[in-house]
């Protein structure tokens, strides 16, 4: 999971946490997140008291592992392979290998790396660049997944997503 830094305390008296300090998510409800206190304590954080760090992939990581994939019926703790995708980067689907080069179908801008609220899931949000210019979001391991080559044997493109050299 992620990790967030306490940038706010709303219980003086606590002694598990201070202003500044950095901790991994153990876990989120609907008002924010838990984590493992200094000694060891179970403490539940409002969202007020913190914010996230490390929502883009990490570039040095061999594969990250990330929970409910759509990939192999959306086992917990898929794989996504590293790949260099980042916010900014213009991608195609392989879908688009059946419409003509010449439209924009397919294509998508990667706009940022978002983590869902209340699983930690790390998700993609990109934009269609054709109308009317939809915005989605996946999540991070089904983005970076392989085509299924069972459903899709005659494709060429590996992944679900590529970047689109310019």
């Amino acid at each position: 999971m992620a990790r967030i830094r306490i940038i706010k305390k709303n219980d003086e008296f606590n002694s598990e946490y201070e202003i500044g300090d950095i901790f991994e998510i153990e876990g989120t409800w609907y008002g924010g997140v838990h984590i493992t206190g200094k000694s060891g304590v179970p403490v539940s954080l409002d969202k007020d008291e913190y914010m996230e760090l490390d929502t883009e992939p990490e570039p040095d990581d061999e594969e990250n592992t990330e929970p409910g994939g759509e990939k192999d019926g959306g086992k917990v703790g898929e794989k996504a392979p590293k790949r260099d995708i980042r916010a900014g980067d213009i991608v195609r689907h392989f879908k688009r290998e059946w419409v003509s080069q010449e439209t924009s179908e397919y294509l998508y801008k990667v706009l940022a790396f978002a983590q869902h609220t209340e699983t930690g899931e790390r998700l993609v949000i990109y934009q269609a660049l054709y109308a009317p210019f939809k915005i989605c979001a996946r999540p991070y391991a089904m983005f970076m997944s392989l085509v299924d080559r069972d459903k899709y044997p005659d494709v060429k493109q590996t992944y679900r997503f590529e970047k689109q050299e310019v």
